[in-house]
């Protein structure tokens, strides 16, 4: 049977494979992926996982799958390629919920977030987030150089506002929110005492509003209906499917979860998208012209320049991919942005066509198990961003002065600044 081993990759091929890791491929990593790509799966890249903390943690050695197929393959089989971070567990940083459960405790603790964490519930922001997005477009023109404008910032206070009224958790809580989930995803640059700091700090402060909500709760004993709680700290601390509650320490860590995964993945998709809209003028008019478009222009645009690059996974088993040996044990990273530009699978992977038949088949939220919890959220966070920009301003366009890419680390792929005219 067909075998390579970490030490058999060829010396070009792990070149492009440590310029993954390079500024500059973290900033532009797909004609990477395109050199990279005939050959999946690599042996050796190395990396770190979120959550983890480099200076402080050792890097992965992993298989690097980027390939659509392979990575589908992969990412639906749970039972071979495990999500359990032991890494991440030996790690100063709490280790995720959900994203790093393997079955049978995965669907367990799933059913009872579902039961909290509903679509009824994540709806119920839909007024109140058409309503604070045109008040922070008002702030930003405040702000605005004849026009031009910097919206980095202002996507910042989408995700983490609604995270803090979702959860039910006092104004203001929100400012901490970004700086901890850039430390724990690793993309901003700090030191392992910086990011262990921000971590605990992190932990601490959840641990904190977890009590301040179980003494609530206890004084509104006596209605059993979850859904009607008044907010999702509230929720999660009811909910109970065949007799099993949360825990204390497993609320934290969903509470963890959202801030990190979600707070910072909206936010550098609601940047993407404006980027998006600016650089394509012609797709921006049909979508003035036709709103029911705007679905289809946010997974297509996910495909193209979606902030999620690439996820760990554990073989749990010995497995062959691509006609090599993958050995039980062994790292395997999932490059789900170098799916989403398979050109096996979307011609011409790198223009973005609102009229391609299978825009549903990008991979940014996840596939199988382990499908974004959190992908309604998001789409309604950046609904009410793209409606309000596109009622609110007759021009959207790029300016000079390109922006600044994100370039600590390939778990995400956006701007941290990110220039626009808006008139």
């Amino acid at each position: 049977m067909p075998s390579t081993t970490f030490a058999e990759a060829d010396p070009e091929t792990l070149s492009a494979l440590e310029l993954l890791t390079t500024p500059g491929g973290i900033a532009n990593p797909y004609p990477l992926y395109d050199q990279l790509r005939k050959h999946s799966p690599v042996a050796g890249y190395q990396d770190w996982p979120p959550g983890t903390v480099p200076g402080a943690d050792e890097p992965v050695t992993a298989w690097a799958l980027f390939r659509y197929d392979q990575i589908f393959a992969a990412a639906r089989d749970a039972a071979t390629f495990s999500s359990r971070d032991p890494l991440q567990e030996a790690s100063s940083a709490p280790s995720l919920m959900l994203v790093n459960t393997d079955p049978p405790k995965h669907e367990v603790e799933r059913k009872l977030v579902s039961q909290a964490f509903s679509p009824r519930r994540v709806k119920r922001l839909e007024g109140w987030l058409n309503n604070l997005v045109p008040h922070l477009l008002e702030d930003l023109d405040r702000d605005a150089n004849d026009g031009e404008v910097e919206v980095m910032k202002f996507a910042a206070e989408i995700p983490t506002r609604a995270m803090v009224r979702l959860l039910g958790l006092p104004d203001g809580d929100h400012v901490r929110f970004r700086r901890w989930a850039n430390a724990f995803m690793l993309s901003s640059s700090l030191t392992p005492e910086e990011r262990i700091a921000s971590n605990q700090e992190m932990v601490a402060t959840f641990a904190s509003r977890l009590a301040e909500h179980t003494a609530r709760l206890a004084e509104r004993a006596g209605s059993d209906d979850v859904e009607d709680a008044e907010d999702l700290i509230s929720a999660l601390l009811r909910a109970e499917v065949d007799g099993q509650r949360l825990t204390p320490e497993e609320i934290v860590r969903f509470c963890v979860t959202l801030v990190v995964a979600g707070s910072e993945t909206t936010t550098f998709l609601i940047g993407n998208l404006l980027h998006a809209l600016a650089r394509e003028p012609e797709i921006t008019a049909r979508i003035r012209a036709d709103r029911t478009l705007l679905n289809i222009f946010v997974e297509e645009s996910m495909r193209v320049d979606g902030p999620p690059q690439r996820l760990f996974r554990i073989a749990t088993r010995d497995v062959e991919v691509g006609g090599k040996m993958i050995r039980k044990g062994e790292w395997v990273a999932l490059f789900f942005g170098s799916a989403n530009r398979d050109p096996a699978v979307f011609p011409d992977p790198g223009r973005l066509d609102i009229d391609r038949s299978n825009i549903r088949q990008q991979l940014s939220m996840g596939h199988g198990l382990h499908f974004c919890l959190g992908a309604a959220l998001a789409r309604l966070e950046v609904m009410a961003v793209l409606n309000a920009a596109l009622d609110r301003y007759q021009s959207i366009a790029l300016t000079d002065d390109p922006g600044t890419k994100q370039t600590a680390s390939l778990l995400t792929h956006a701007f941290v600044r990110l220039p626009l005219r808006l008139s």
